[in-house]
Formats: structure tokens, C-alpha cells, sequence
């Protein structure tokens, strides 16, 4: 009974994640990731309003960081957006501005939902990260609904565990690359 609410929860998620990157358009020349795509997005969601009016430059120079950058750090800047979207949506919560609340909180679980589409399940580890996935999506849904603060702050919990693992991942795979070519 649980496989199938799971299986069915999947596949809500992923009509979900396909509607919305049918609606994120890149252009022709950008090359299609979905990660890519979810940072970009992520990335023009945190611009301040000032930033926003900034020359062209600026958003190709943007652009050109999130399409140069490594599936990891993708991954990272991606953990990063989820917990300022959930740090603003507690933020709107405690000034009881609960339509901002709402937009944080949904782009939060855009994000969640971003990283369950992309992570790879064939191995125990992509399944049980994709349960935790589907956990924090959630309790971002509890918080949202219910207006439970305490939700909200233990998706967050989760969502900065993942991100902290994530940053020392990262830090230790470049220092064993840069090891492997001080020794050539």
C-alpha cells in the first residue's frame, strides 16, 4: 500500500516537474538540463530588485556561471535557493504575510521536486535519498497548509543536512582531483 502511494506520489511529481519545465523556456542556444534549468531559475528568483535592472552584462555573465558550472555545484546552488526560499517563507510567516509565505514555500518544493526528477533511483542510496526527498516535499506542504512553523524548520534541517554533505562532497572529490594532478 505504501509502494503504491509512493509510485503514485512519483508520478504526480513528475507530471508536475514536466508542466513546469514546459513552461521554463530556454533559448536556442543554451543547452537543456533539468538542473541547469532549476539554477537558472533559482539563480533570477534571488536577484534583488536592483540587481534585476542591472546591465545585460550582468545576466550573461549569470547565465554564463550556472552553464559553466559542474553538475555539483548546480546541485549545491540548488540546496542553497531551497533554503532562502524556506528561510523567506518563515520570514513572511512570522508577519503573517501569508501570500509570500505560500510563493517561498512553493518555490521551495519546485526545488525538491527538481532534485527527486533528476537524482538517479537504480541504487539504494538514490531510493532512500529520493524518500527523504519526498519527506522534506512534505512537511514543506504540511507548513504551507497548516501554517506549521515547526515543519517549515525541520524541512529546513533536512534540506541544510543534504546541503552541507553535499558541500563537503565536493570539497573532498577536489582536493583527491587535485592531488591526483599535483602527482602527474
Amino acid at each position: 500500500m505504501a509502494f503504491q502511494q509512493a509510485q503514485s506520489l512519483y508520478k504526480k511529481n513528475m507530471k508536475q516537474a514536466e508542466a513546469y519545465k514546459n513552461k521554463t523556456t530556454l533559448s536556442k542556444d543554451q543547452a537543456y538540463s533539468p538542473s541547469t534549468a532549476a539554477a537558472a531559475r533559482t539563480a533570477q528568483a534571488q536577484t534583488p530588485p536592483a540587481a534585476s535592472a542591472a546591465p545585460a552584462s550582468s545576466h550573461a555573465y549569470q547565465q554564463n556561471a550556472i552553464q559553466t558550472a559542474s553538475r555539483g555545484d548546480l546541485t549545491l546552488l540548488l540546496y542553497n535557493g531551497c533554503l532562502k526560499f524556506i528561510d523567506k517563507a518563515d520570514k513572511a510567516m512570522g508577519e503573517q504575510d501569508m501570500e509570500k509565505k505560500n510563493q517561498f514555500i512553493v518555490r521551495a518544493q519546485d526545488i525538491i521536486r527538481e532534485l527527486m526528477v533528476t537524482l538517479k533511483t537504480d541504487t539504494e542510496l538514490g531510493k532512500n535519498i529520493y524518500q527523504l526527498y519526498d519527506f522534506i516535499h512534505r512537511r514543506l506542504i504540511d507548513a504551507n497548509i497548516s501554517n506549521d512553523n515547526e515543519a517549515l524548520h525541520e524541512a529546513r534541517r533536512f534540506v541544510q543536512e543534504f546541503r552541507d554533505t553535499w558541500k563537503e562532497t565536493i570539497k573532498l572529490d577536489r582536493q583527491a582531483r587535485f592531488k591526483e594532478g599535483d602527482q602527474a
